[in-house]
């Protein structure tokens, strides 16, 4: 074996396929330490009736959903670049991909009916992680909210993954304000103006 031809690829292009991935990590360490300030200011921008800890719900999705989708968009900008690096042609494997996602397209409408969902909710600002809401008729608290689906878990601990297309009324108890009922019995000889008083203290 001649390891002369091995050395001087590995010389050659392991060295820049070294380099693509150390930009790659680079690129994703940069994104998650200048992302999170970045949507901090723009949602205290867009404050309005917002209270503090609304924009911190609102602030976590949005970071959550951007690196996400950064994460994906570095990993697949890397892999094409390397790709081009072992002279792999990439134009003969994207109209393979465009093939391919005209044939699942038929079979990816639902998906496609989630990910616009996902996305007038996030624009809209409908509810946030950490939020209290009822959606497809489950209640609970708000645990992961992405671009297909919003993730609950209700008072028994019970963990509901729901589509976002399958979301037709939104209803968030902790949005702005939030109203406890509470019952509370009293005895009929007692003064109510009294009572009232004392249960507004």
């Amino acid at each position: 074996m001649d390891w002369t031809v091995v050395t001087d690829w590995l010389l050659q292009h392991g060295t820049r396929i070294l380099i693509l991935l150390l930009v790659g990590v680079g690129l994703w360490f940069t994104l998650r330490k200048f992302l999170p300030p970045l949507v901090r200011r723009t949602v205290a921008r867009t404050r309005g009736k917002e209270s503090k800890a609304g924009m911190e719900k609102r602030t976590k999705t949005l970071v959550g959903i951007f690196m996400e989708a950064g994460k994906i968009s570095i990993g697949i900008i890397i892999i094409f670049m390397i790709l081009s690096e072992l002279d792999i042609p990439i134009g003969p494997a994207l109209a393979g991909l465009g093939v391919v996602g005209v044939a699942v397209g038929f079979g990816a409408q639902w998906l496609i009916r989630d990910l616009i969902a996902g996305i007038f909710i996030l624009m809209e600002n409908q509810y946030r992680v950490g939020d209290v809401i009822r959606i497809a008729g489950v209640a609970g608290g708000g645990e992961e909210v992405s671009l297909r689906k919003t993730m609950l878990r209700d008072l028994d601990g019970i963990v509901h993954n729901i589509p976002n297309g399958e979301i037709r009324v939104a209803s968030n108890f902790t949005r702005h304000w939030s109203r406890a009922h509470l019952n509370i019995s009293v005895a009929y000889k007692e003064d109510l103006d009294r009572v009232m008083t004392i249960i507004r203290k």
